[in-house]
Order: C-alpha cells, then structure tokens, then sequence
C-alpha cells in the first residue's frame, strides 16, 4: 500500500498515536467539529493490517484515506474529506481512484459544513446521504441536571452515589483492569449487536494510556468497593467542542453508567459544546443519550465518488 501511495503522492504516513499533533494541526485549519475530527478516535481507528490508515500529502493537500484489503481484492476510501477542496485534488482523487481500478471511493464522513463545496465540486459525479445524527451537548448543563426532564437521571446517580464510587485520572497500571471492564461489556452487548462498531478502537484507546498527551485526550476510571466499574475517555476537538471519546461500564450495575457520565462531563465543562458521536442505530442507545437532553442534533454524510 505505501509503495502505492509513494506512486501518487508527495509524502505517505501510516496513521497512529504519535500523527496526532499533525491531525489536530491540519483540523485547527479546516475547523470542524464532527466527531470524526477528533484527532486520538482517528489513530486508534487505524488498525493495521485489516484496516490501516494512511495520510498523504501532495503540495499543501492533504488526504487520509482507509485502506482494505481482502483475498484477491483491496480498494481505499477517504475517512474524510481532503484538507482542500479543489479542482486540481478533484482530479487526484479520480487518479488513485482509477490506479486501484475501483469503480468508486467512498468519503466515508463528510461534515455537513462540507456537503455544498462538496456537491458543487464533483457534481454527478457523486452522491452523497446522509450517515447518521451526532448528540451535541452543553456540558454545564448535563453538569447541572436542572428540572423535570432530568428526574430520571439524578435518582439513578443520587442511588450511586450512595456506594460511595471513586472517579479517578486513568493510568497506565489502570489499563488491564479496563480491557477487562471491555472485555466483560462486549460478552454481553456482543450478544444484543451484532456489530460493535467501538470495540477496536476502545481497546487500542485504552492501550494507548500513557502515550496520550493529556492536552490531547484524559481518561477516567470509576470504581465500586476498589473494584473498577467503568472508564471514560474525552478530549477537544477544537477550542469550543469537545468529544466525548468512550464510555464503557459494567452491565448491570444500575446507575453506574448515569454517573461515569455526568462525572466525565463535570471535567469538560470548559467547552460550549460536547460531541457524544451518534447512536449507531441502535434503538436503547438512542433512548440512553436522549435522556441527557441534547442541545442540538448534528447530521455527518457519507459519500460515493
């Protein structure tokens, strides 16, 4: 795949934690504040050899596209749009798209910011829909619980609070009792779902404790009777929204989940907004984050060129 990408641009690097501090520079740029744009989900998204990651660079543009390859077929797609949107890089990406013999490349998250440069740029040669709705909430209120509509959720973290739960910074000795945490979780929601889409990247999120820049991303752990219970994980996508990276609790244990979350979003209260990615779908996922009342709902595309 490099040897490829050597083919068709400048430079080529294979995605992982120690490219974030040039993700975060290149979207301080662009701006955004989709979820796909937080830097840390994006290095531990790339997951070689089933699906690595790479960055390209050709003059002052720049790409990141996911690679797949399978038994006598690979192809690659854009993660998300190219760092400009140009004629010229128009003309690069039906390049590599005819290099690979692909008869299409996918974009696979687009913001929706993007979505008119986007279509005014490719015209019929794309089509684009939408992927799914992000949760954007405002911290200091989730913080807060006021009124009614936060009934359900203050009983249920009162009743926690109650077992006396410690929420602590998440280290590196941490971690083995946190892939455990995931291990457990995906036993049980692996049943419910066919598909955990976070699986692997909360896992290699969780090894890569100890390698973050706390600037970056800070992890929390949440325990019960010295037994670790949960953690969570968030960081700033850019100055004003943060994401709200993972949460993972033991299943079963009621309230627990309420509380990791309201904690992690005490520690983010110097954003406006938290990006808490979208509900995949999935039925009492959707029926979870609702019931923390989000401020607004954010829609991301999806794309074929």
């Amino acid at each position: 795949m490099k040897e490829l990408l050597s083919n068709v641009s400048d430079q080529n690097y294979l995605i992982s934690v120690t490219d974030i501090p040039l993700l975060k520079e290149i979207f301080n740029e662009a701006g955004r504040d989709s979820w796909a744009y937080f830097a840390p989900f994006l290095a531990c998204y790339s997951l070689p050899p089933k699906r690595p990651l790479y960055l390209t660079r050709n003059n002052d543009v720049f790409c990141l596209f996911q690679y797949s390859g399978r038994v006598n077929s690979e192809r690659i797609d854009l993660v998300i749009p190219p760092s400009k949107l140009t004629i010229e890089v128009k003309r690069y990406l039906l390049k590599i798209k005819d290099f690979m013999h692909q008869t299409e490349m996918r974009i696979l998250w687009i913001d929706s910011s993007d979505v008119c440069t986007i279509t005014d740029l490719f015209g019929r040669n794309i089509k684009i829909q939408k992927r799914e709705d992000e949760y954007i909430y405002d911290p200091k209120v989730v913080f807060e619980l006021p009124g009614k509509r936060y009934k359900d959720v203050r009983k249920r973290i009162n009743k926690m609070a109650k077992n006396n739960p410690v929420f602590f910074e998440l280290e590196k000795d941490d971690v083995s009792a946190a892939l455990d945490v995931l291990d457990k979780w995906r036993s049980v929601q692996g049943k419910r779902n066919k598909f955990l889409f976070d699986w692997g990247y909360t896992r290699a999120a969780l090894n890569a404790v100890g390698l973050f820049d706390t600037d970056d991303v800070k992890s929390w752990g949440l325990e019960v009777d010295r037994q670790l219970v949960g953690f969570s994980m968030a960081g700033p996508i850019n100055q004003k929204t943060a994401c709200f990276f993972v949460a993972k609790t033991l299943v079963g244990l009621k309230g627990v989940s309420e509380y990791l979350r309201w904690k992690t979003f005490e520690t983010l209260q110097g954003y406006d907004f938290v990006n808490d990615a979208s509900d995949l779908g999935i039925e009492g996922l959707k029926q979870y984050k609702r019931k923390f009342r989000p401020d607004k709902m954010r829609t991301v595309y999806t794309a074929t060129i």
